[in-house]
């Protein structure tokens, strides 16, 4: 073997080395964008999720308050009514109070 070809076989070495190098490198890239598109994905889903179950949560605690809500109309209107009921009835006898002591202080 000459000189020559001993560069020559050096020679290709490097060329296939780096053409190596370069074939690895062009596997990483590939390999970290789909590691990169599959994190964006279960980040979505993952969002998405936390919105559904966001979503069930708002739904379920706002029917508690509306159901909540009219429970306290209801009971509040009960106890107008039964304050209305009571102020009528004694409406007639605070008049005939107030009559008498005016006509006392006369």
């Amino acid at each position: 073997m000459t000189r020559a070809d001993t560069l020559l076989q050096i020679k290709d070495a490097e060329a296939k080395a780096a053409q190596t190098i370069k074939d690895a490198q062009e596997k990483q890239r590939v390999i970290v964008a789909n590691a990169r598109r599959d994190a964006i994905t279960r980040i979505q889903e993952a969002e998405a999720k936390m919105r559904e179950d966001n979503e069930k949560a708002f739904t379920v605690e706002k029917s508690k308050v509306s159901a909540n809500k009219s429970e306290l109309i209801t009971k509040g209107r009960e106890e107008a009514n039964i304050a209305r009921s009571r102020s009528a009835a004694k409406a007639s006898e605070v008049r005939r109070f107030l009559k008498e002591s005016f006509d006392r202080s006369l």
